[in-house]
């Protein structure tokens, strides 16, 4: 190998490092509600697909329309788990998927809540840095954590 092929694989883990680490962010600073700090995370003309939650578009609909509206008013704990990344960087933008499981409690019915899924993500290096430029979720199962996801479908919420 000579050194611009090391030069290039060094980029290329670093990247990937990168990219995690933004990740592992975002789980964090939704579990926290911090949605000031996740703002910063997300290009200014994201896009992102939360499948029945709904579908955004900017940077403010996501963090305001989604993460303060929606997540921050009927959710009282959140714990994402990543799992199983496979990303691929290009130059300065990369692609990843990941399978996610979280735990949560829905308000107001105090009802404990687990799910499963897939984010497919896409990224853009701006200004040295890693941003979301679009995120999709594809759930795979959404339920009463008592019940589990053989019982009751991700489309019929618990009342």
């Amino acid at each position: 190998m000579d050194t611009d092929d090391l030069a290039a694989t060094i980029q290329e883990l670093k990247d990937i490092n990168d990219l995690k680490q933004l990740k592992s962010r975002y789980c964090h600073l939704v579990d926290s509600g911090n949605w000031d700090e996740l703002a910063s995370l997300w290009t200014e003309d994201a896009e992102c697909d939360y499948s029945f939650f709904g579908t955004f578009k900017g940077r403010d609909e996501i963090v305001n329309g989604f993460f303060r509206d929606q997540v921050g008013s009927v959710s009282s704990f959140n714990a994402h788990m990543l799992h199983n990344p496979l990303i691929e960087v290009d130059g300065d933008s990369a692609s990843a998927t990941w399978y996610v499981t979280a735990h949560t409690i829905l308000q107001p019915f105090n009802k404990a809540m687990m799910m499963m899924g897939v984010y497919h993500d896409q990224y853009e290096r701006i200004e040295g840095g890693w941003k979301i430029s679009s995120l999709k979720v594809d759930f795979k199962y959404f339920t009463p954590f008592d019940e589990g996801w053989a019982k009751t479908p991700m489309w019929e919420m618990p009342s």
